[in-house]
């Protein structure tokens, strides 16, 4: 893709565009080859591999954090967080479900007095979401099977059972990553 050919579709001049390819390339979503182009980046099966680690152990501490202590109010919000997963299993709508399972996470950290934490890791996932976003072909299994998980982890926490909790995060976020494997057979293309 060209700055010129993009800008044109999008009806804008060239510098925002530029500093949007900028910013995607500090990211590392996007490749600047001088004289060459610009490409979408790959993704980098070690950088998944480390997210996995550092999720899973913010994570299990962050589920230490909430079966310890979670404020009746953010457990109403992830009661109804929940509750309209079930809905979008129904209606088979996927992109609000995966939308749901972020702010199941993202309401862990508030609950537990760590949003910014939970910034951080939005930031940092850039690889890990993409995987995600290849992973839809069986997308009804798998919202299923992340719904199951969902709620085997919040009624652990509301029974202040942590190892349990915690053991189910812990599969909950490895089922992306074993999934990685698979996706690196069927598109060798988008990895590195």
């Amino acid at each position: 893709m060209s700055e010129q050919e993009l800008s044109g579709i999008l009806n804008v001049s060239r510098t925002p565009v530029r500093e949007a390819f900028i910013r995607l390339s500090q990211k590392g979503l996007l490749e600047i080859l001088p004289q060459r182009g610009t490409f979408v980046s790959k993704i980098h099966t070690e950088q998944l591999a480390e997210f996995r680690f550092f999720r899973v152990t913010l994570e299990r501490a962050i589920i230490e954090l909430a079966c310890q202590a979670f404020p009746d109010p953010w457990r109403t919000k992830l009661e109804f967080c929940i509750f309209e997963q079930g809905k979008f299993i129904t209606s088979k709508d996927a992109e609000n479900f995966f939308k749901s399972d972020n702010t199941l996470h993202s309401l862990l950290y508030e609950g537990c007095g760590k949003p910014h934490i939970w910034q951080i890791v939005q930031e940092s996932n850039l690889d890990y979401a993409r995987a995600r976003v290849l992973n839809v072909s069986d997308a009804a299994e798998q919202m299923n099977l992340l719904y199951e998980q969902h709620k085997g982890i919040v009624g652990a926490i509301f029974a202040g059972n942590t190892e349990m909790a915690q053991r189910i995060m812990t599969e909950h976020i490895n089922k992306v990553m074993g999934d990685v494997e698979v996706l690196k057979k069927e598109y060798p293309e988008y990895f590195q």
